[in-house]
């Protein structure tokens, strides 16, 4: 038996049988062309990228509602390799100067960009590097007229060093059930880890020389929050308990379906708001069968990303009011935040090409792009404050850095307003206004903040990185970029104590919003309403509903901001709701 840790991405147990599979083999042919044989060989290569372009449109044409749109952009991006006129240039050239098959060629054009994008820094720029190799794949497999067998994976759990997006897209469309997987290759913003998430697959990253290891007939794969982990060659004994495990949970998820239309109200009665985060159409059309009580984070980018060219108001109206239509059937507090556009670092449009940067995440993204193209800023001002009108509905700036920034947002929005007013159209004249606390320098000014908003919501994924200077798309500074680090904890709570003060709501809408242990962490610093993917609010709720806030505050607080390493809240964390689980179960009986 060997137990091996990992950093989880979706929660669950899973017993069953490994696949191992090592890096992808295409077992490519070399062998000389004569020149008259050119003309035939380009037309083979064309003939390929219009065949891959083919299969990629299909498979988002039928995965077209079934599939997030803010997931099924990454299909795009594999469309947009494929036209890249640099890739295709480079192939042809090579291809008439070396006279060598044109599989051949493509495979060492690929492998030299795969290797450009790997050596760099910055994580995103690596992620084109798993990009390039897909579509580099899909030609080759393309020419060589060679399929995937995929279905080998059937009931299966995938031990692999990575797999490619493309791969789960294409198993998702064809039904095969992937039990889990194991690799490691790791991300928490990876397309695979958002993939992982989407299709609810509990996965496994993180995990070295997982290629080299020896799998046999079954293995454990163990994607609870705590001690993530995959075990090789279980005893029966663990297999026996890791069973009943997974049959508790799964009884628990059936429990929680009965929590719909109730409350999150603390044993002490204190309600907790559960809002859920919207990314994409798919996310909309589900929201009513969630339990949320209103939507805490529309990401507005997913409709720029999947335009032709910068959306018109109409458009965004339209979206905007749409949305508020299904907020409006929930049973909660029925709000709708709108997040305005939120580009740059790891979100790209497809119709407008980004300036260069060395470290994209400290760069031109966010509200830092939209105040410096002030007409795509007013465009979508203008549509909120004309759906906002006699409605429940907010608007959220991202990534501000400065109090410079709010105040110009302020001009800039009563502009809009005078703009609204000459035209004679209604609008809000009144309209909630909150920033996203992502960047330390915004963290620390929180009372001069108060004076020119209304709420505040903290993306933890960017406040964590940030904090810890730990890029969190880097997979070597993964054990740095965790949200239970006593300084992001410490951050936290100074926010939540000066807004408290203040009497400005405060919200959390990253990742850890999607951890119980977290909320029960949160809640003890006063917190009181949370936004996450909605599948992510039963298992909140169920928490909550065992919690004393009070209890929190007094006991709880007090230990998490003592400690001196991650390790120790997160046991501090485990043992306090594992307490109350028993405490909970023997108060049922």
């Amino acid at each position: 038996m060997e137990k091996i840790m990992g950093k989880a991405i979706f929660e669950g147990i899973v017993i069953g049988e490994p696949y191992l599979r090592g890096k992808k083999q295409m077992g490519i042919e070399e062998y000389r062309i004569e020149p008259h044989m050119l003309e035939d060989e380009m037309n083979r290569f064309e003939a390929a990228i219009r065949d891959a372009k083919q299969e990629l449109k299909f498979l988002k044409s039928s995965l077209k509602g079934k599939v997030n749109s803010n997931d099924l952009k990454i299909l795009n991006v594999h469309l947009m390799i494929l036209d890249d006129p640099v890739l295709l240039s480079e192939i042809g050239k090579r291809l008439k100067n070396e006279l060598i098959n044109i599989e051949k060629i493509v495979a060492d054009v690929v492998e030299f960009y795969v290797d450009m994008f790997k050596d760099m820094k910055d994580p995103v720029y690596r992620q084109r590097a798993i990009d390039i190799q897909d579509v580099g794949e899909k030609i080759i497999g393309q020419l060589m007229v060679e399929n995937c067998e995929l279905h080998e994976l059937d009931n299966k759990i995938l031990v692999t060093k990575e797999i490619l997006p493309s791969e789960l897209f294409k198993m998702h469309h064809d039904k095969i059930n992937l039990l889990g997987i194991v690799t490691e290759f790791s991300g928490e913003t990876s397309h695979i880890a958002i993939l992982a998430k989407t299709f609810g697959i509990p996965t496994l990253m993180g995990v070295k020389n997982v290629s080299r290891m020896e799998w046999k007939n079954k293995i454990i794969l163990d994607t609870r929050k705590g001690d993530p982990c995959v075990i090789k060659d279980p005893t029966d004994e663990q297999i026996v308990e890791y069973k009943r495990e997974k049959a508790k949970l799964e009884a628990i998820r059936e429990e929680n379906k009965k929590l719909k239309g109730l409350p999150a109200i603390t044993k002490d009665g204190v309600e907790i708001v559960l809002n859920a985060n919207i990314g994409g159409i798919t996310d909309l059309l589900s929201l009513n069968n969630s339990m949320a009580d209103g939507v805490g984070l529309l990401r507005t980018e997913f409709l720029y990303m999947e335009s032709k060219f910068f959306p018109t108001e109409q458009q965004q109206i339209e979206l905007y009011e749409r949305a508020y239509k299904k907020v409006e059937k929930l049973n909660g507090e029925r709000e709708l935040i709108i997040r305005t556009l939120d580009i740059g670092a790891d979100k790209q449009l497809p119709y407008y090409e980004m300036p260069f940067e060395g470290n994209p995440f400290l760069g031109f993204r966010g509200i830092r792009f939209t105040l410096a193209h002030e007409n795509i800023f007013r465009t979508q001002l203008r549509s909120i404050l004309r759906v906002a009108k006699d409605r429940k509905i907010k608007v959220m700036f991202p990534m501000i850095s400065n109090l410079e920034e709010i105040i110009q947002i302020k001009k800039i929005l009563a502009s809009v307003k005078k703009e609204l007013d000459e035209e004679g159209l209604e609008y809000a004249s009144y309209i909630q206004t909150g920033i996203m606390v992502e960047v330390p320098s915004t963290a620390f000014l929180i009372d001069k903040f108060s004076e020119y908003v209304d709420f505040f919501s903290l993306g933890t994924n960017d406040l964590t990185q940030y904090i810890m200077a730990a890029d969190r798309l880097s997979a070597d500074v993964a054990y740095l970029n965790d949200y239970f680090e006593p300084a992001v904890l410490r951050t936290i709570n100074y926010i939540a104590e000066e807004a408290i003060r203040r009497k400005k709501k405060i919200s959390i809408c990253g990742e850890m919003a999607n951890d119980p242990m977290a909320i029960a962490a949160l809640m003890s610093f006063g917190i009181d309403r949370f936004s996450m993917m909605s599948s992510y609010i039963p298992m909140a709720k169920r928490t909550i509903l065992r919690l004393n806030r009070g209890n929190l505050q007094r006991e709880l607080k007090p230990k998490l901001l003592n400690c001196n390493n991650a390790k120790e809240v997160k046991e501090i964390l485990k043992e306090y709701i594992e307490v109350i689980t028993v405490e909970n179960d023997r108060s049922r009986d």
